[in-house]
C-alpha cells in the first residue's frame, strides 16, 4: 500500500469541528487563479533578528524592534535607518493619537512614547503583557497577558477594564479584536493551544469559551472586519475561516509547513499567509479560491506579516531581514457576463468618444447574446438575444443603435435603449445584387468577377462634420430610454454620416446607411476572394480590410463623394488576417514565423509599406486571439493562446508582457490606460499603465481622464420585439402600451454634458 500524499493526509486528519465547512486545496502543480501577484519591492538585511514590527503613521515608516533591543525605521523609498537608542520592550503599538505609541512587555510594562520613541509616561499597576493591539473604533488599547485581558485609556494611561476571572490562568498566545456593531459589543478573541475565549470588552466579561477547535494548536489568528469572520491557522498547516456562530466557512490547504502569520489586504480583499515552508500564499476568502504562491528564500522562512490598512506596501520579516511587498492587481473582474468557461466572449468593442459621452463596452458571447456594459460602473445596461448565429456586432452610441451581423449575411438593427434590447429592423441580402456598370465595374470585370455573396464581417463608420448636432441628437434620444425606436425616425444633420460597412464573400465591400440599410456604394475587393475582416479609422479617414487572398487593403474613405471608398495600399501578408489594428499611418498585422512556432506582430507604414520587424525571441508561442492599438503611447497590444498579453512600441520592440492563467479570448483598449479582456466568459480589466517604463507612464497620465458623464440605467421593460413585418396598428398598440406601462423616462440635464 502506497503512502498517502500530504494533501491526502490533510484530508484524513480533518475529522474535527471543521469537517462541515468547505475545503479549498492549493496544489503546487495546479493552475492558480492569478488575478493578483506578489511583487517583491525591497529587502533590508538586518544584523540582529527582528523581534517585533509595526507601522507608524506619524513616522510614515515601518518600525522594527530587534533582539539586541535596537530600533530600525524602514521606508519604501529610503534606506534603513537605525536608532542607536536601546528599547527593551517586547513590542510597540501605534495609538490613534498621532505621534503617540506604547511600548509594552515583557511583564507588567506599559510605557507611553512620542514619535521619536522618547519616554512620556509609565502606567502603574499593569499586569503581565504579552500582546497589545489598538482598538479600531477608539483611542483605547487592549493588552493580553498570562491569565488577564485589559483595556487601557491612552489619554489617562489607566486601565479601564481589567479581566482575570474566568480566564483560568491561561498563557494566551494570540489575540484578535472585533469592532463593536449594532447589538454587538467590542469583542476580543484570545487563543491558547486549541481553544479560543471570547470576551466582551465593554463590560469586561467572558462571553464564550470554544475548546478543541482543531486537533492541533492555533499558530496565527486574525479577525477580518470586511468579512466579519475569525480566521485561524493551525499547526497542521491549514487555515480555517469561522463565522461568529462558530460554524466553519472554509478551510484552506496548501502550505507544507506551520503557518506563522496572517494578514488581510483590504486593498485587494485577499488573505495572505506565510509559512515555515518558505512560501507566502494569497487566498480569496469570499470566493473560496487559492490565488497565488510565492517562494521566499530557502532556509529563511517569513515569520510575521503586517501592513497598513487598505494601503501598500506590506512587510514580512525573517531571521535574515525585512522585506517590503506589493500585492499587485494584474487584472480584475470588471463585469460578470456569463461566468461559464464553455461559453466564451468572442468580441469586445469599446466606444472611444469624447468625454461628453459615456464609455460603453459591447460584448458578444458564443451563445449569440450581445451585452452592453457600462465601462465606468461595470454594470450590464442591456442585452439582446439574436436567435441566430452571430458573427459580430457593432454599437453606434451617438444614434443609440446596435447592429448585429448573423451567419448568412442578415443584418439586425437593434434598439439598446430598452432592457432587454429589441429588434427594430432586419435586412437580408444587402449588397448581394449582381454587379452592374453603376458599381464602377468595367465591362471586362463585370463578367469575370464572382457574384457578391453574404456579408462575412462588418464595422460602423461615423464621420462627424458637426459634433454639436450629433450630441444634441444623442441627448434627445435619452428621453426615450425604455421605449421602442421603431417609429421615432430622426434625420441626421447633413454633415454627420453614419454608415455600416460590410465585407462579403466573393470579394465585395459595401457601404450601407445605418437608418434603413440602403446600399450607398459597392466595390470589388481582394481579387474575388472572401473578405475576412474590416476595421474603420474615421479619425484618419481610412478603412482596413483583409481577405482570403492573403492581402490587407488600406482604403481611403471619402465621406462626401459618391465613390466613398478607393483602394490606397495593399499589404501582402501570406495568410488570412483576422485581427487588424492601425495607429495613424502604421498598421499591425499578425504574423507566424514560417520556420518555427512563433507568432508576432508586423508593423507596416501605410505610405511606403516599410516594415518594422519583431524580435522573435519576444514573440508569442501560440496563435493570437486579439490585437489593438494604444494611441496615447503609440503602441500595440496583442494577446494569444499562450496566455500572455504583450505591448509593443512603434518600433515593434516589446515593452511589457503579462502572463495570465486563462486564455484571453478577445481584447480591446479601454482608452484609459487599461485593456478589456474576455476570459472564461466574463469581462476583465487589465491595468497596465503603472507597470510600463516611466516615459510611457508620463504620457498616459497626460492623456487619460475620467468620464465626466455619469452612466444612467436603462429601465427594464417587458417589450416584445417589433419586427419589420409587424402590422402598423399592432406596432402602434405595442408602443402605446409600453409608454403607459409605468416606464420611467430619464432625462440628461444640460449641466451634465459639456462639449
Amino acid at each position: 500500500m502506497t503512502e498517502p500524499t500530504r494533501h491526502q493526509a490533510q484530508k484524513i486528519l480533518i475529522y474535527d469541528r471543521r469537517e462541515t465547512g468547505k475545503k479549498v486545496f492549493a496544489y503546487e502543480e495546479d493552475e492558480h487563479f492569478l488575478v493578483h501577484g506578489f511583487y517583491h519591492f525591497k529587502h533590508f538585511p538586518c544584523d540582529s533578528p527582528v523581534r517585533f514590527m509595526l507601522h507608524s503613521p506619524a513616522n510614515h515608516a515601518f518600525i522594527s524592534l530587534h533582539t539586541n533591543n535596537r530600533v530600525s525605521y524602514f521606508r519604501p523609498k529610503c534606506l534603513k535607518e537605525t536608532i542607536w537608542r536601546k528599547l527593551p520592550f517586547l513590542g510597540l503599538t501605534a495609538t490613534k493619537i498621532l505621534g503617540w505609541m506604547v511600548g509594552w512587555g515583557p511583564g507588567p510594562i506599559f510605557t507611553l512614547l512620542d514619535n521619536k520613541l522618547r519616554h512620556l509616561d509609565t502606567a502603574d499597576n499593569a499586569l503581565d503583557i504579552r500582546l497589545c493591539e489598538a482598538a479600531e473604533h477608539s483611542w483605547e488599547l487592549v493588552t493580553v497577558g498570562f491569565g488577564n485581558v485589559c483595556v487601557w485609556s491612552v489619554l489617562l494611561m489607566r486601565c479601564r477594564v481589567k479581566l482575570q476571572e474566568g480566564l483560568q490562568q491561561r498563557a494566551f498566545t494570540h489575540m484578535a479584536l472585533a469592532p463593536p456593531q449594532k447589538n454587538r459589543p467590542h469583542l476580543a478573541f484570545v487563543a491558547c493551544g486549541t481553544d479560543v475565549t471570547v470576551i466582551n470588552l465593554d463590560d469586561g466579561i467572558v462571553l464564550d469559551h470554544q475548546e478543541r477547535l482543531c486537533l492541533s494548536e492555533i499558530t496565527a489568528m486574525l479577525f477580518c472586519t470586511q468579512l466579519d469572520s475569525l480566521i485561524l491557522a493551525f499547526r497542521d498547516c491549514t487555515i480555517t475561516v469561522w463565522g461568529l456562530d462558530w460554524v466553519p466557512r472554509v478551510t484552506f490547504f496548501g502550505h507544507d509547513g506551520v503557518v506563522n502569520s496572517l494578514f488581510y489586504c483590504s486593498k485587494s480583499n485577499l488573505l495572505i499567509s506565510c509559512s515555515a515552508d518558505c512560501t507566502m500564499r494569497s487566498w480569496d476568502v469570499k470566493n473560496n479560491l487559492a490565488i497565488d504562491c510565492f517562494h521566499t528564500e530557502q532556509n529563511h522562512p517569513p515569520l510575521c506579516l503586517g501592513g497598513i490598512e487598505n494601503k501598500h506596501p506590506f512587510f514580512s520579516f525573517s531571521d535574515k531581514g525585512v522585506d517590503l511587498w506589493f500585492l499587485t492587481a494584474w487584472y480584475t473582474l470588471h463585469t460578470k457576463v456569463k461566468g461559464d468557461e464553455d461559453i466564451a466572449l468572442k468580441q469586445i468593442l469599446v466606444s472611444h468618444l469624447p468625454p461628453c459621452y459615456p464609455t460603453r463596452v459591447t460584448c458578444v458571447s458564443e451563445d449569440d447574446h450581445i451585452y452592453l456594459v457600462s465601462a465606468g460602473k461595470a454594470e450590464i445596461l442591456t442585452s439582446f438575444k439574436a436567435g441566430k448565429r452571430v458573427l459580430c456586432a457593432a454599437y453606434c452610441l451617438q444614434k443609440e443603435l446596435l447592429i448585429v451581423l448573423t451567419k448568412g449575411g442578415t443584418l439586425l438593427q437593434v434598439n439598446p435603449l430598452a432592457n432587454p434590447a429589441t429588434l427594430i429592423q432586419e435586412w437580408e441580402g444587402r449588397g448581394q445584387a449582381l454587379w452592374s456598370i453603376s458599381d464602377s465595374v468595367s465591362k471586362k470585370d463585370l463578367h469575370n468577377l464572382p457574384d457578391p455573396g453574404p456579408a462575412c464581417c462588418m464595422v460602423i463608420y461615423s464621420s462627424l462634420g458637426d459634433p454639436e448636432k450629433a450630441l444634441e441628437r444623442w441627448k434627445s434620444l435619452q428621453s426615450g430610454r425604455g421605449s421602442s425606436q421603431k417609429d421615432s425616425k430622426h434625420i441626421d444633420h447633413f454633415k454627420n454620416r453614419f454608415w455600416i460597412i460590410i465585407g462579403q464573400s466573393g470579394g465585395c465591400v459595401s457601404v450601407l446607411t445605418m437608418d434603413d440599410g440602403t446600399v450607398l456604394y459597392r466595390t470589388p475587393a481582394h481579387n474575388g476572394k472572401d473578405v475576412t475582416a474590416v476595421k474603420a479609422y474615421p479619425k484618419y479617414n481610412y478603412l482596413l480590410s483583409s481577405g482570403a487572398d492573403f492581402t490587407v487593403v488600406v482604403w481611403k474613405v471619402h465621406p462626401d463623394a459618391a465613390a466613398c471608398l478607393t483602394p490606397w495600399q495593399t499589404v501582402i501578408c501570406y495568410e488570412p488576417q483576422v485581427y487588424l489594428a492601425a495607429l495613424e499611418l502604421q498598421v499591425a498585422l499578425a504574423f507566424r514565423e514560417p520556420t518555427g512556432n512563433s507568432y508576432s506582430l508586423q508593423l507596416y507604414h501605410v505610405e511606403n509599406l516599410k516594415r518594422a520587424e519583431c524580435q522573435q525571441t519576444n514573440a508569442h508561442i501560440d496563435s493570437l486571439t486579439g490585437v489593438c492599438a494604444i494611441p496615447e503611447i503609440k503602441a500595440f497590444a496583442s494577446c494569444s493562446l499562450d496566455k500572455t498579453v504583450r505591448i509593443w512600441n512603434e518600433k515593434n520592440k516589446l515593452i511589457w508582457v503579462q502572463q495570465l492563467v486563462a486564455v484571453p479570448q478577445c481584447m480591446e483598449y479601454s482608452g484609459n490606460g487599461e485593456l478589456f479582456l474576455g476570459m472564461n466568459g466574463d469581462l476583465y480589466r487589465l491595468e497596465f499603465a503603472h507597470f510600463l517604463p516611466k516615459k510611457y507612464q508620463r504620457t498616459l497620465r497626460c492623456y487619460c481622464f475620467e468620464n465626466v458623464l455619469p452612466e444612467l440605467p436603462i429601465p427594464e421593460v417587458e417589450e416584445t420585439p417589433v419586427k419589420a413585418d409587424m402590422p402598423t396598428n399592432e406596432a402602434e398598440r405595442l408602443k402605446e402600451a409600453i409608454n403607459n406601462n409605468e416606464v420611467m423616462n430619464i432625462y440628461l440635464e444640460e449641466d451634465q454634458v459639456s462639449i
